[in-house]
C-alpha cells in the first residue's frame, strides 16, 4: 500500500553586504615659530692698579747716587774740606808766628798730627727704615650690563581632517523558495 507523502524542498534566502570602507585623512601642518634673541650687553671699564716705588733715598744711602747728586755732594764736601784745611793751616801759621810765647810750635803741631782724636762712628742700618716709599692705587672695575631678551611669535595651524564615512548596503543575493510535492496519491487540485 502506498502512503501518500508530501515532499518539501527548501532553498534558504541569502543576503549580501556591499561594504564601502570609511576613509579618514588627517594632515597636520607644523606651527610657524620665530624667535628673535636680543643678546645681553655688558661693558667693563677697568682702571689698572698703579704701584709707585721710590727708592732713591735707599740708593743714595747705599752709595749708588745719581751723577748730578754725587757731583753736587762732592763739590760741597770738597769745599768744606778745603775751608777746614785753610783754617787749620792758618791756625798752624798763627802758632808758628807766636814765637814770643816761649812754646815749641813744631812739637805741638807734630803731636796733634801724630795722635789725632777718636774717630766719630755710629751703628746705622743702611738703608734706613722707611727709605723706600710706596704708593699703591688699587684697580677699579666698573661693570655695566643691559639685559637682553627673547621675542617668540608662534602661529599654530589646525589639523586638516577629511572623513568619508563608510556604507553598508544589504541586498538579497538569493531568494528563499519552498517547493512542495505530493507523491503517491492523486490529489484533486481543483477546488
Amino acid at each position: 500500500m502506498q502512503i501518500p507523502q508530501i515532499r518539501l524542498q527548501q532553498t534558504y534566502a541569502q543576503i549580501g553586504l556591499r561594504i564601502t570602507q570609511p576613509v579618514q585623512e588627517i594632515q597636520q601642518i607644523p606651527a610657524e615659530q620665530s624667535i628673535k634673541q636680543t643678546p645681553a650687553e655688558m661693558t667693563i671699564e677697568r682702571q689698572p692698579s698703579h704701584l709707585e716705588i721710590d727708592q732713591e733715598q735707599a740708593w743714595n744711602e747705599l752709595g749708588f747716587k745719581k751723577t748730578s747728586l754725587l757731583c753736587a755732594e762732592m763739590a760741597d764736601f770738597s769745599k768744606q774740606e778745603g775751608l777746614e784745611a785753610v783754617a787749620q793751616i792758618a791756625q798752624e801759621g798763627d802758632q808758628l808766628a807766636a814765637i814770643e810765647n816761649n812754646t815749641d810750635p813744631f812739637a805741638s803741631i807734630a803731636m796733634e798730627k801724630a795722635n789725632p782724636g777718636p774717630a766719630d762712628f755710629n751703628i746705622a742700618f743702611i738703608p734706613s727704615y722707611g727709605s723706600v716709599k710706596f704708593h699703591y692705587t688699587p684697580t677699579e672695575v666698573h661693570i655695566n650690563w643691559k639685559q637682553g631678551g627673547a621675542e617668540i611669535a608662534a602661529t599654530p595651524h589646525k589639523p586638516i581632517h577629511n572623513y568619508t564615512p563608510g556604507k553598508t548596503e544589504v541586498y538579497l543575493r538569493q531568494k528563499g523558495q519552498l517547493q512542495i510535492d505530493f507523491v503517491g496519491i492523486n490529489v484533486n487540485k481543483h477546488s
